[in-house]
């Protein structure tokens, strides 16, 4: 059992150094400590094209989610709107059920 123990041990050893060597080839091969991080990303200035101005790119986003909320609340009034005057229409026009001309009930004049 003691054989056992002690090659497993062995084996992950010479696993987690494996490992670390792969990991360090990786980060020589593919340098990605020299990218930004996903809070360094929105620092990045970016030009406006119709102004001009530069913008951070945080900023610019929030700018458009306001036009983006601003612009949904703007439908859901109109489709509010449409509704209410659609049924203010429907209680206003009042279909006539019965009709002798087109009932077909038409009497003969002699």
């Amino acid at each position: 059992m003691r054989a056992i123990k002690k090659f497993k041990n062995l084996m992950f050893t010479l696993h987690e150094s494996v490992w670390w060597i792969v990991s360090e080839l990786e980060d020589w091969l593919y340098p990605y400590k020299d990218r930004l991080t996903p809070e360094d990303r929105f620092e990045v200035r970016v030009k406006d094209p119709l102004s001009g101005d530069m913008y951070m790119v945080e900023e610019l986003i929030q700018q458009m989610n306001q036009k983006v909320d601003k612009l949904q609340d703007d439908m859901i009034w109109a489709k509010d709107r449409i509704a209410y005057l659609e049924n203010k229409v429907k209680t206003k026009v009042r279909f006539k059920k019965e009709s002798p001309s087109v009932s077909g009930s038409v009497r003969n004049i002699t």
